[in-house]
């Protein structure tokens, strides 16, 4: 695969900005080599991202927080597509470092942490992305992307619980995207008010 060159970063952001898709190895190409060989299962498709993207920032200025942000592909879509502001927070902080070079390769302006949800206010989004960030927790060892943080079916259940204290707090009207599950039930006070197969089940929630 070659390196993406400034001239292929400009293109990518341009179609995005201009509502047109990216193809996903093309755009992977702003990712590290061992990254993009893993992006299929681990990272978000474009089209999903922007899809999600559109649904949960209907009007601009919205804030948009993405659970699990990883190497923060659904965050750079959702800046280029969307007029809105995106937050990704994340539990490896390798990776965190990765998505932060990404995005300023494509010139994209997102916010890109290093933490847990626990850490993070429930009351100043609008929507939430999650892209079933809690599964790797429930693979065997060797199918983990790696050893460096905690992991284990008590780290999901926590990760779960922790998840949907943070949406019951959130205020009402906020928008939740979930592709492939989150890994658990969704709060009561959602309604489920779209679900899309699209490689995997794609579902929006509204909070009442």
């Amino acid at each position: 695969m070659q390196e993406l060159t400034e001239r292929t970063a400009a293109d990518i952001t341009r179609a995005l900005r201009r509502r047109r898709l990216v193809v996903d190895h093309v755009f992977d190409e702003v990712f590290p080599l061992s990254m993009r060989g893993i992006s299929d299962v681990y990272w978000t498709p474009v089209e999903v991202a922007v899809r999600a993207a559109r649904l949960l920032a209907p009007a601009p200025d919205k804030t948009i927080l993405d659970i699990g942000a990883g190497v923060g592909k659904f965050c750079i879509v959702a800046g280029a597509a969307v007029k809105a502001r995106i937050r990704g927070v994340e539990h490896r902080p390798h990776l965190v470092d990765i998505a932060r070079t990404a995005a300023q390769k494509l010139r994209v302006d997102v916010d890109l942490v290093h933490g847990t949800v626990e850490g993070e206010d429930p009351r100043a989004i609008d929507g939430v992305y999650m892209f079933n960030p809690f599964a790797e927790n429930l693979c065997e060892r060797e199918d983990r992307l790696d050893g460096t943080v905690e992991l284990g079916v008590a780290r999901h259940a926590r990760d779960v619980a922790a998840t949907q204290t943070f949406l019951r707090a959130a205020r009402s009207g906020t928008r939740v995207v979930t592709y492939c599950g989150f890994g658990g039930e969704m709060p009561e006070e959602y309604v489920l008010a779209l679900r899309e197969q699209r490689d995997g089940r794609f579902e929006l929630w509204v909070k009442r």
